[in-house]
């Protein structure tokens, strides 16, 4: 009996002893992580003299210098000296290689934003939005929703930052508007109404709520479109008065049933949220309200094939107009299922028949960029990737922080973002800054002329001037 106590309790101690050596390790992998990071920033050259890029292209702000420990001319003499050559800097060297947003117990990271200007970076973790600066030092959160966070983007013009959001259970669909130079400390709560409020997103909701087959529930087999909320978000142009430079894109998330026949595009509404903060938003309480406008300022579609839960996030690459739409695969057979597509905004939307829809639909299409791999028996292009899934920010000058997510071996969730250049010579459309140096541009492909004639909406449909009356006056 007593042999069997101390084998017992040697396999006690054993078992401790492994539980504190993973926590170790995993301690030791998450600091070495953000050791590199910490590194990538360190030595990243910091300068407010940028080189020849497109005037309008905003500068990070200068940082205060780092007050440092003055040393005799002798140990200057003794140091190593490094010498930084400013006519061969480029936009990379502007920009720290690799950031990182903090270790969260949470589902994963949603999507990130980055403020370019006043040099703050933004990462939505489902149920928590984090604020850090460019040396990843975590400046504030907010915390207690209980919904679902999803994609985030800063708005320039305003200084705040939009985030799409269903609520607790699905009953409804916002965009949650943070004030984020209220946040400045770790904790804050998103009850607080100087910091968040949102905004009920009706047109979504419709869709999301429809019920198709008329038995007065709403299943799996409802939701018009495929609609089950929304997720991405991005500034940018109108798609249809490029005129209108501003406005919130939003992008729903999309059912990925393979059966059906009605969820083959991609959807995106546009709004301009100019006064939104003063007129519809309403504090956050966790309970679901329905302040928001009636209608959109533009709802498109395009056509992608199915994909799994539709848009995650979206990127405006402003010096190509090409509106970056991140998606999970799809897994309809018969299709190519690429995860990323490229909206090219150079291409006017055209009004045509939405297809497989229960009803007869028409509604304004838009254009894929005539790049990456090409599903010839559907017409699409797109890149069958993963970057982006989880978070992709647009900086500028063709650079992107795109977001790599990590898992301890406790469930605790961290991202680090790298600087990506766009890059779809190679066949994956971005590649890490840190290898590029120099050797460094961007261009626009021609579009290949088509020669199959559209048919008119008269031609397809007898009626359709009734049908573009009625789409013309949604908007």
């Amino acid at each position: 009996m007593k042999k069997r106590i101390q084998i017992t309790a040697a396999v006690f101690f054993i078992l401790i002893a492994v539980c504190v050596a993973a926590f170790c390790v995993n301690r030791f992998y998450v600091l070495e992580r953000m050791s590199e990071v910490q590194t990538s920033t360190q030595t990243t050259v910091q300068t407010t003299t940028a080189p020849t890029t497109d005037e309008t292209t905003e500068k990070p702000t200068k940082r205060k210098p780092t007050t440092k420990k003055q040393t005799t001319t002798t140990e200057r003499e003794t140091e190593a000296q490094t010498v930084i050559d400013i006519d061969n800097l480029t936009i990379i060297d502007l920009f720290p290689l690799s950031l990182a947003g903090g270790d969260w117990d949470v589902k994963h990271c949603q999507g990130i934003a980055i403020d370019r200007k006043n040099g703050y970076v933004y990462y939505s973790y489902t149920t928590i939005l984090v604020k850090c600066d460019f040396e990843s030092n975590i400046i504030g959160t907010v915390t207690g929703f209980t919904g679902h966070l999803g994609d985030i983007a800063f708005n320039k013009k305003d200084g705040k930052l939009y985030c799409g959001y269903y609520s607790d259970k699905k009953k409804g669909l916002y965009t949650v508007i943070f004030n984020v130079d209220k946040i400045t400390k770790k904790n804050m709560k998103a009850t607080d109404k100087s910091i968040v409020r949102t905004v009920h997103i009706e047109e979504a909701w419709k869709d999301c709520k429809a019920d198709l087959n008329n038995d007065g529930k709403i299943t799996a087999a409802d939701h018009r479109f495929g609609c089950t909320g929304i997720d991405g978000v991005a500034f940018g142009p109108s798609f249809s008065d490029p005129s209108k430079k501003n406005l919130l894109t939003i992008g729903y998330c999309i059912s990925d049933d393979p059966k059906r026949k009605d969820n083959d595009y991609q959807v995106l509404l546009q709004y301009d949220v100019t006064d939104w903060w003063k007129t519809y938003a309403k504090p956050y309480t966790g309970k679901d309200h329905r302040s928001g406008p009636e209608k959109c300022g533009g709802k498109y579609f395009v056509y992608t094939g199915n994909t799994t839960y539709g848009v995650q996030t979206i990127s405006y690459f402003d010096e190509m107009n090409l509106w970056l739409l991140n998606c999970y695969y799809g897994t309809k057979p018969g299709y190519e299922n690429f995860s990323l597509f490229a909206v090219d905004g150079d291409v006017k939307p055209q009004v045509q028949l939405i297809k497989g829809q229960p009803e007869t639909t028409l509604g304004y299409v838009l254009s894929l960029y005539q790049d990456g791999e090409y599903d010839k028996k559907h017409g699409v292009y797109g890149w069958h990737t993963t970057a982006g899934q989880k978070g992709m920010a647009y900086v500028g000058d063709g650079l992107f922080y795109i977001v790599k997510p990590y898992q301890s071996w406790f469930g605790t969730k961290t991202a680090i973002c790298y600087l990506n250049v766009w890059d779809p010579e190679n066949g994956n459309p971005f590649s890490l800054a840190a290898g590029v140096g120099t050797n460094f541009s961007i261009s626009k492909k021609k579009r290949r002329e088509t020669t199959t004639k559209q048919k008119s909406i008269k031609e397809l449909l007898p009626e359709g001037e009734k049908y573009i009356n009625e789409l013309i006056s949604l908007f």
